[in-house]
């Protein structure tokens, strides 16, 4: 993106065809729109063509939010038929931040029921498996957010970690997971 080789469509383009071929068989990634991902590149787009150099640092950069984090106007259901019909009326404090530094969000990442067991499957979206291995879990509870990290659904993810829920992840899964200290004011995040 900065070198203006690629556009963020582009990018995104990519990683939805990439999702398309490879989620199913993790079900790591939920609540995917794809429409909604090309819009928000677009503008991502937009704002560079405006200032030839913004002061953004993540231009183009796709990430996933756990379920139960909030993205404006995309289902937020925390694993649970409880809130199977809940849509986000704003989005978190984090997301605004990536999106802000010019990222764009691919949608929602599987998550244990209120992210409170150390796998990821629940009965509204079921079960996310481990990209290196599909009979294993990626842990709990933010799981999914790893399992994608780890297969290149997203090229990071934000999620929630009280006890372990993205570190223990990451280590199942060979990536990073970092919880940043309290008070800090941002979520864990996944990355390679």
């Amino acid at each position: 993106m900065r070198s203006r080789k690629v556009s963020a469509r582009e990018v995104a383009q990519a990683m939805l065809a990439h999702i398309e071929r490879c989620n199913s068989s993790l079900n790591a990634l939920i609540h995917v729109d794809p429409e909604r991902v090309l819009a928000d590149a677009d503008a991502v787009d937009r704002r560079w063509k405006i200032d030839a150099a913004p002061a953004t640092a993540l231009p183009g950069v796709s990430f996933s939010v756990k379920d139960n984090l909030w993205i404006e106007g995309r289902p937020a259901s925390q694993g649970s038929l409880l809130f199977a019909d809940f849509i986000a009326p704003a989005s978190a404090v984090a997301v605004e931040r990536l999106q802000a530094a010019s990222g764009v969000a691919l949608g929602g990442s599987n998550c244990s029921e209120f992210a409170c067991k150390g796998n990821t499957t629940n009965l509204l979206h079921g079960a996310t498996r481990n990209p290196w291995d599909a009979t294993r879990t990626p842990g709990g509870s933010s799981g999914g957010a790893a399992a994608a990290v780890a297969a290149g659904l997203g090229h990071l993810a934000l999620c929630t970690d009280g006890g372990g829920s993205t570190r223990r992840p990451a280590a199942h899964t060979g990536v990073v997971g970092f919880k940043p200290s309290a008070g800090v004011g941002f979520p864990s995040i996944c990355h390679f």
